[in-house]
Order: structure tokens, then C-alpha cells, then sequence
């Protein structure tokens, strides 16, 4: 059975956090996510719950601790579509700061923001700019999608959630445009897509890191 070496911030005890800190784990995964439209076949939460996915497992690579999702992020491209939540690029920057400076606080020296959204892309990157110039040691790794994602909600997210959350998955619900690059998804596929991702984010906060 494989060891478990992150630690989840919901489920220690502030006194068991606090000694997690002084045995050395000062490394806070924050992963990021939304709550969008994504046609009939994926649920509007794959990208929060893709993110709960790859964020167990950089934390787990990083020995980090995980701190819980954040499950809405920039999605105003998509609010003309049913079941789109969002928040504009400058809240979620301002969130992603926050609770950064937060655990930053606690005691954590390194804050490593994960995204599985692209959309959240530059409001993350304003985030680690602001926390560099309030001296908090960051980064939002872009995560390595690989030379052909696809399309939106296509072959690179259907995968992925093949792999991770199968059941909430509806191949034959897909659109007819996205209908073949959809029917070309698999868990094989998606167990790959997420290995190159995290490894790439890995190996961009050990960099930083070090």
C-alpha cells in the first residue's frame, strides 16, 4: 500500500499542524478550480474536482500540506452558459493572496497555487506577484497540458475525469462537435494527461523551492 505523505489542512488539529511545521513540512498545496458549463457530458464541477485530484497528488509528491479547494474561480467567459459560477480575475487574485498570507503565517515558507482551470491563469500569477512583494516565497505553476489538449471540455478534461471520477462522466451526452474528440477520451489517456501535469508542477516548485 502506498504511504501517504500529505497532510490535509481540514483534518489536523491546530496543535497537530503546528508540529508538522516545526518536523519540517513548510510547503502548502492550494489548488484552484471552477464551477462551469461544460456540455452534457462532464459535470459543471470537473474542473474543481479534477483539481481535488491533482492537488492530492503534488501535495503528496511535494510531503506538502493540502489546503482545501478553491472550487470557483474566473469563468466570465462562460456566464451566458447554465451553471456557471464565477468571480472576476481580481477577487480570485485577492482570494488566492489572502489565504496564502494566511498560511504563510501558520508558518508555511513555500505556497504552491495548482490550477486544473486555464482561465485562472493570470489571476494567480497577480496573486504570486503580490505575495513576492510582501515577501512570501510562491508560485502558480502552469501545469504541462501536453502538445494537443484540444478542445474546451474536450479530449484533455474528459480523460481526466475518466480517470479520477468516471461515474459523473456521459460520453454519449457529448455535443456533435466535440462528439469524436470526446469518443477518443479514455482513463489511460487521463491517468497520462495528470502524470505529465504534476510532474511538470513537481518539478517547477522544487525548482523554486530549492
Amino acid at each position: 500500500m502506498t504511504m501517504v505523505r500529505y497532510v490535509e489542512l481540514e483534518a489536523v488539529s491546530a496543535t497537530a499542524l503546528t508540529g508538522l511545521i516545526e518536523r519540517g513540512v513548510t510547503t502548502a498545496v492550494v489548488p484552484f478550480g471552477s464551477v462551469e458549463h461544460h456540455g452534457g457530458h462532464l459535470p459543471l464541477g470537473a474542473d474543481a474536482l479534477v483539481a481535488d485530484a491533482l492537488g492530492r497528488e503534488v501535495a503528496d509528491r511535494l510531503d506538502a500540506l493540502l489546503a482545501p479547494t478553491v472550487r470557483v474561480g474566473d469563468s466570465r467567459a462562460h456566464m451566458n452558459l447554465p451553471g456557471t459560477m464565477s468571480v472576476s480575475a481580481e477577487t480570485l487574485t485577492a482570494v488566492a493572496f489572502e489565504l496564502s498570507l494566511s498560511l504563510a503565517g501558520t508558518g508555511f515558507k513555500f505556497i504552491a497555487l495548482v490550477s486544473a482551470h486555464g482561465r485562472n491563469r493570470a489571476a494567480l500569477d497577480a496573486a504570486v506577484l503580490n505575495l513576492s512583494a510582501a515577501g512570501v516565497l510562491a508560485c502558480a505553476p502552469p501545469g504541462d497540458l501536453g502538445p494537443a489538449p484540444g478542445s474546451y471540455s474536450g479530449e484533455w478534461l474528459t480523460s481526466v475525469m475518466l480517470a479520477v471520477r468516471p461515474e459523473l462522466v456521459n460520453l454519449c451526452a457529448a455535443s456533435d462537435e466535440l462528439r469524436s474528440e470526446v469518443y477518443a477520451a479514455s482513463a489511460e489517456r487521463g491517468r497520462d494527461h495528470a502524470e505529465r501535469f504534476v510532474a511538470s508542477c513537481v518539478e517547477a516548485v522544487r525548482a523554486l523551492r530549492s
